[in-house]
């Protein structure tokens, strides 16, 4: 979701800058950066976004990212097109490995590639590190967009089809397969 070379939100941290005991941080998306967020959600307004990182030494060279956020967004219903608030609270936890890490070596992919099993309650799979760190705020935006209504409603409102007219009754349509009956027909 990320374009590149462009970061709408960012929050960089270094894997030297985080402690054995890790490292916390509070954070807040100023107005401008709210702005860029909602532009590339392709949301109305994004009021608010601010939450805590908990960022952690992980295995020898990797980060686990723990981060709860909570936002105020604003989108367009739908049915009216008229603003629709959401509140959100999310929590999540990333992990974060070296891409030389990451790697399979040759014979395990091909083992991995005859059986594939999913298990929807494991962790997700650690992200590479860009340039010896984590961008926290590139991850809260991803796991945003996640978290948005992909159909936001207004209270009370709901989409209903408008009646049939006379003309469009289902009898008057063309049967779509009698075309495919004629050159059967012809055959």
């Amino acid at each position: 979701m990320k374009r590149e070379g462009q970061s709408e939100f960012s929050l960089r941290i270094a894997f030297a800058e985080v402690p054995p005991a890790g490292k916390e941080l509070r954070f807040e998306a100023d107005e401008a950066a709210r702005k860029r967020l909602a532009e590339r959600m392709g949301i109305v307004e994004l009021r608010r976004l601010s939450g805590v990182a908990n960022v952690k030494p992980y295995r020898k060279e990797g980060l686990t990212l723990d981060c709860r956020f909570e936002a105020e967004a604003v989108q367009s219903c739908v049915v009216t097109l008229e603003p629709v608030e959401e509140q959100i609270d999310e929590t999540f936890r990333q992990r974060y490995l070296p891409e030389t890490q990451l790697d399979l070596p040759a014979s395990k992919a091909a083992e991995t590639q005859r059986e594939v099993a999913v298990d929807i309650d494991a962790e997700d799979a650690p992200e590479p590190l860009e340039a010896g760190g984590i961008d926290i705020g590139e991850a809260v935006a991803e796991r945003l967009a996640l978290a948005l209504d992909p159909y936001p409603r207004k209270p009370g409102v709901s989409f209903d089809r408008p009646p049939e007219e006379a003309g469009d009754a289902s009898e008057s349509r063309p049967n779509p397969f009698a075309a495919l009956e004629k050159l059967k027909k012809n055959y």
